[in-house]
């Protein structure tokens, strides 16, 4: 079935996000400052709840309050798999959004805010964003994705049509969160061994905060050597079998890697502190930091740490988020022995083995809900 086709600003306002620097954010709430999303609010659903930061509410135009209804899509990021995701607000909340972000502001009478949303979310539109893009910072320009053009059916079956895709999403949102819960065995199990790790200025600092007598005091940078990841530019991209791994992951394949697997990598800029492991050769963006030298230590083990550790605590700004490793090396730790590092990883490895069917199960239900979408979008529901 063909529908008409509609350009995204004649059914809806799109918005630009709050511009703010370092300065002008705080990282607590008080009188006269509101909560402000940013890219890693994004998931399933919209964060509102952790991971915010708060403006003067002087400097946020009533234009950029959320109100329920709203969908709230990344714009800029350092990560391809970031960009273009997007989540719907579904209740009242007071706050805005950053600059690297845009909310669609459906007109009701024009279009289901819902149907679009769910639009936002399919595999189309997250290929579309992805082609919009370069390599290095990605953005979707503005001009470009207030034209992007949405299959409009009358209002009804808009309707009629979101609902359908309402109760496959939650299944899978279900499935998810479980799925979840077996992810974070390996951090239940981590602190099971370790306890809370956290990094201290100071070594008595940690001798006083440590719960296990088997750790011994370090400056971070005494057990493993981080390294800013390096840029590459759209006309050196060749294709290979390599993964290119931004601070979101996995953003495209190379056929030349910068460091050998196993590796650990941490988002530096955009998705900031969020961790990634990959058991192969890589090649770490420069919106990374990576492991260059584990001295020794189990590469498995030093993912959970800094998977555990805030490491947002140490960013450089809040508007445009970076992490710097000479502000990580000099942190004192608690640190486990190799053999009790060994031990950890054993015990994770038997965890994974178990929630294997439950992974499985989990990308067969992403894949029909994917196919589901694609057969709405062309009038086949």
């Amino acid at each position: 079935m063909s529908w008409p086709l509609a350009a995204l600003d004649s059914i809806s306002e799109v918005v630009r996000g709050v511009t703010f620097s370092k300065a002008d954010a705080e990282s607590d709430p008080r009188k006269g400052l509101l909560p402000v999303l940013r890219a890693g609010n994004i998931a399933e659903t919209l964060n509102v709840e952790t991971d915010l930061v708060y403006v003067d509410q002087d400097r946020i135009s009533e234009k950029q309050r959320l109100r329920p209804k709203d969908i709230v899509v990344c714009t800029s990021s350092g990560s391809a798999s970031v960009l273009g995701k997007s989540a719907m607000l579904r209740q009242e909340w007071q706050g805005s959004f950053g600059a690297f972000l845009a909310t669609v502001r459906t007109d009701p009478r024009r279009a289901d805010p819902d149907f679009v949303g769910h639009y936002l979310r399919s595999p189309r539109f997250r290929a579309w964003a992805s082609n919009s893009a370069g390599i290095g910072i990605k953005n979707i320009r503005a001009s470009d994705f207030k034209k992007v053009e949405i299959p409009l059916p009358p209002l009804e079956e808009q309707k009629r049509i979101a609902g359908i895709l309402d109760q496959a999403a939650e299944l899978c949102r279900l499935r998810t969160r479980a799925l979840d819960k077996l992810n974070t065995l390996g951090q239940a199990i981590f602190h099971e061994m370790f306890g809370p790790l956290k990094g201290h200025k100071s070594a008595e600092d940690v001798r006083l905060a440590r719960d296990n007598a088997e750790l011994v005091v370090s400056k971070l940078g005494d057990q493993i050597l981080l390294q800013r990841g390096y840029d590459i530019v759209k006309k050196d991209v060749r294709p290979g079998t390599v993964p290119v791994i931004s601070s979101g992951g996995t953003s495209y394949h190379h056929d030349t890697a910068m460091a050998e697997g196993p590796g650990v990598i941490m988002g530096r800029k955009g998705s900031v502190g969020t961790v990634h492991f990959c058991n192969s050769d890589y090649w770490p963006h420069d919106t990374t930091l990576f492991v260059k030298d584990f001295k020794g230590n189990r590469p498995r083990f030093v993912y959970e740490f800094l998977r555990q550790f805030d490491l947002q605590q140490y960013e450089a700004s809040a508007a445009n988020p970076s992490l710097n490793r000479n502000n990580l090396h000099p942190l004192f730790v608690g640190w486990p022995s190799v053999g009790l590092q060994m031990n950890f990883e054993d015990r994770v490895a038997e965890a994974e083995r178990a929630s294997r069917p439950s992974q499985v199960q989990a990308e067969h239900l992403d894949a029909l809900f994917a196919s589901l979408q694609h057969r709405a979008f062309r009038g086949e529901l």
